[in-house]
């Protein structure tokens, strides 16, 4: 009869370990039920952030880099960019149609883009002001446009057919009857202003056309044009019509054009629009 207790607390232990291994087992099945659940929320997060495509001239690189490290800060929308030259920006908007938004280098291509229906909003920004500049110490001895013409002198201008500052510098010249001559000395034509930059730093050209904001003094010296005989642009802001984030995009649109947004082309060295001297250019 003293073994029937015995038997007892056996069958008591076992069912005591029996009920903890199946609490153990219960929740570690309620555990690994949750983990996709975090990685799920994890996914809609990322998926969540919105992001802007922004086509975008070639010459306003370094205030719109700075405008998307700080809208993205302030709103949290992730802006990319495309850069080039306006008229090769715009033929890839025509091609692909998509992305949100357009910064060409001057109004006439938004207008364009406006026309042919891809653009339905817009706003002016800074100006684009062309001026020559040569290489440090001047060894072209380049002191107005009339010099361009001269036997043996170096040229580099921007493609008139592509970004902003080569169309702008053959409707300079033509005004001024020096573009025939003028394109004798050619030695470049390319498809950015930047690309104009390098040439002229590294004395491959006695001089270039380019715009008086991305003067650099360090690599370069400037000789600007009278206003009377020179050529300015109005640089605008436009919102895709087949944006897919509209709002967003009239949104990032509305701070370039804010006083915060213009505050960071000043510091580049942009004149802002608009200004009596240029009025609409």
């Amino acid at each position: 009869m003293k073994a029937i207790p015995s038997i007892f607390c056996i069958l008591f232990v076992l069912m005591a370990t029996l009920l903890v291994c199946g609490c153990t087992s219960s929740n570690q099945s309620d555990n690994l039920a949750q983990e996709p659940v975090k990685e799920q929320a994890v996914e809609q997060n990322s998926s969540s952030a919105k992001t802007l495509l922004v086509y975008c001239g070639a010459g306003m690189k370094e205030p719109m880099e700075e405008i998307a490290k700080v809208y993205e800060e302030k709103e949290g929308t992730k802006i990319e960019y495309t850069y080039g030259g306006s008229a090769q920006l715009l033929s890839q908007i025509e091609l692909y149609q998509k992305g949100d938004v357009y910064m060409p280098g001057a109004r006439s291509y938004i207008q364009s883009a406006m026309d042919k229906g891809y653009v339905d909003k817009s706003q002016d920004i800074v100006y684009h002001v062309l001026a020559i500049a040569v290489p440090k110490g001047n060894p072209g001895n380049i002191t107005g446009v009339q010099d361009l013409v001269r036997p043996g002198v170096r040229v580099a201008i921007g493609e008139p057919s592509g970004p902003a500052v080569g169309a702008a510098t053959k409707k300079m010249l033509e005004k001024n009857k020096l573009w025939n001559e003028t394109e004798k000395n050619i030695v470049v034509k390319s498809g950015t202003v930047n690309e104009l930059l390098v040439y002229v730093s590294m004395n491959q050209a006695d001089a270039a056309l380019i715009w008086t904001e991305l003067f650099n003094p360090e690599s370069m010296e400037l000789v600007e044009i009278p206003k009377e005989i020179g050529k300015v642009d109005v640089v605008p802001i436009g919102t895709l019509t087949f944006s897919e984030n509209k709002e967003e995009a009239e949104k990032f649109m509305n701070f370039v054009a804010s006083d915060e947004g213009k505050e960071i082309y000043t510091k580049h060295k942009f004149e802002i629009y608009p200004l009596a001297k240029y009025g609409d250019a």
